[in-house]
């Protein structure tokens, strides 16, 4: 027969199984999640840019096209024109 060891407002009991699982987790060595990125691939810094109608519209057309996002195809242009 299971021991009843704690009272919750989630559930009526709380077995031993429950809450050595719960401790192994909580205590784990590797937490979960993505590993943090270096200061060298984080893209931190913004950079604004003012358009026409026509060269926004043209920019829509592109990006819809190519199912790329408009930042995407902004760093990609700069890049394959070597200025970074």
């Amino acid at each position: 027969m299971e021991e009843i060891l704690k009272e919750n407002k989630f559930a009526s009991r709380v077995t031993q199984r429950e809450r050595s699982t719960h401790v192994a987790i909580q205590t784990a060595k590797h937490p979960g999640g993505r590993p943090k990125k270096s200061d060298e691939s984080k893209q931190s810094e913004k950079v604004f840019l003012t358009l026409t109608k026509a060269e926004k519209e043209k920019l829509d057309v592109y990006v819809e096209r190519t199912g790329e996002s408009i930042a995407g195809a902004i760093r990609r242009a700069i890049k394959e024109s070597g200025m970074i």
